[in-house]
């Protein structure tokens, strides 16, 4: 059953795909149905061209990965998902009616093959508008899952591996890239593997099979790797983790107003920190995009590293140093700094 609101309906971006000079298409997830929006610079014959809506934000992409500038390439972003998401309101109540029954649990299965439908931003008499692609009469894809190998770290290892109709999903804290989950009781953090994030939850994957490995004692506060998940014939889809019970403040550290935490709490943290990434650099794992949004605080107060995906962040890390000891070292330094310690 569904029904038609005057509210805005919500959604969020999953993933957005960019290069310089290529189209952009944009993933946005609304009530378990995912919309593709194309932004191309070769509109259809029948609409704008010269200095059309798309072309200009096309152009703004291109500039900020050109010069490497994150900030803007993340305000350009946020612009487009905004705008695309405004103009989609009847796109999503005509097709992602909202769900009354609110106690329904979907599956993973359903949020992986979840109905997908093509669309496309275009520029008509100066104004911007989105309009249904019509790739098989309806503009619907019934699934867009690609399958990738289970990772060889993981064909080696004796982990528990789950279908995705066994992994309830619960809540979702990134799109439909990482969620809260359960199996068989049991409630986990799930991160999925697709073509854009294969390669990081691999390395991920690497590097939290090795801390098992070592088998610290006591445990670092670290996600622990729990198990795969991957249907039909071993096609991966995701790593299972430790589920992280937040602080009831926030559970991001980069999220906090540093200035109201007192400072011994602060020095605390530091301390914890510093002490887990020396223990990881001794066990010869590097962390990666070392920054204080991929620290967790959790419900005792104390921190959890997070994010061995790898990679760097402005401000946090020099990208000559990503990956490195070296770069774990500095973006330990700039957390330092963050936390004014």
């Amino acid at each position: 059953m569904s029904t038609q609101s005057s509210f805005p309906m919500i959604s969020a971006t999953e993933e957005v795909n960019c290069g310089i000079g290529s189209d952009c298409e944009l993933t946005l997830i609304c009530n378990n149905r995912r919309f593709i929006v194309l932004l191309s610079r070769c509109p259809l014959s029948c609409f704008d061209k010269p200095n059309s809506i798309e072309y200009t934000y096309l152009k703004r992409l291109d500039g900020a990965l050109e010069s490497k500038d994150l900030l803007e390439l993340d305000t350009t972003i946020e612009e487009i998902s905004g705008l695309v998401a405004t103009l989609c309101q009847p796109i999503f109540k005509e097709l992602a009616s909202i769900i009354e029954d609110e106690s329904q649990v979907l599956d993973l299965d359903s949020c992986i093959n979840s109905e997908t439908y093509k669309l496309q931003l275009m520029t008509v008499d100066g104004q911007p508008k989105v309009i249904r692609c019509n790739s098989n009469g309806s503009g619907i894809i019934h699934s867009t899952f690609s399958a990738l190998p289970v990772p060889t770290a993981a064909a080696n290892l004796d982990l528990p591996r789950f279908p995705p109709k066994q992994v309830k999903v619960l809540e979702k804290y990134i799109g439909t890239s990482i969620m809260k989950v359960s199996v068989r009781g049991q409630v986990m953090c799930c991160k999925m593997a697709n073509h854009r994030t294969h390669l990081a939850i691999d390395r991920e994957f690497r590097c939290l099979q090795q801390i098992l490995a070592a088998d610290f004692d006591p445990p670092l506060r670290i996600p622990k790797l729990c198990g795969v998940v991957a249907s039909g014939n071993d096609n991966f889809v995701g790593i299972l983790i430790t589920n992280i019970t937040p602080n009831s403040e926030t559970s991001i550290l980069g999220l906090i107003d540093i200035n109201t935490v007192a400072i011994p709490r602060r020095k605390k943290w530091a301390s914890q920190i510093k002490d887990t990434i020396e223990k990881l650099h001794n066990a010869g794992v590097v962390w990666g995009d070392a920054k204080a949004d991929n620290i967790l605080i959790d419900k005792n107060d104390d921190t959890w590293v997070i994010d061995f995906g790898g990679g760097w962040t402005e401000r946090w890390v020099h990208p000559e140093l990503a990956n490195s000891v070296k770069g774990d070292l500095q973006g330990l330094k700039s957390i330092f700094h963050f936390l004014g310690v």
